[in-house]
């Protein structure tokens, strides 16, 4: 006889599995939209820069710390002469 041959074993094994399941779906569905606001953000910031006329390159935000809000990171876009003043703008001080 194995686990799956007593009743009670295989639906606890069931349930763990799509309890599994449920939160791999769940992390992964939280992690895509993180990288897809993150890409998103990256391409405003790209296109704030070009319609100014500041040349950057593919990936403006590179480098640039995590966790700063959107209005910090535009602001700095926005009142920037240079991919690197944008970044020393947005340097923690």
């Amino acid at each position: 006889t194995g686990p799956d041959d007593d009743p009670l074993l295989r639906s606890l094994r069931e349930q763990s599995r799509a309890e599994g399941r449920a939160e791999g779906e769940a992390r992964g569905r939280a992690e895509g939209e993180a990288r897809g606001r993150a890409e998103g953000r990256g391409e405003a910031v790209r296109a704030v820069l070009q319609s100014r006329g500041v040349a950057c390159s593919e990936h403006p935000l590179a480098g640039v710390p995590d966790g700063l809000p959107d209005r910090v990171v535009f602001a700095a876009a926005l009142a920037c002469d240079s991919e690197r003043d944008f970044h020393a703008r947005l340097r923690p001080r």
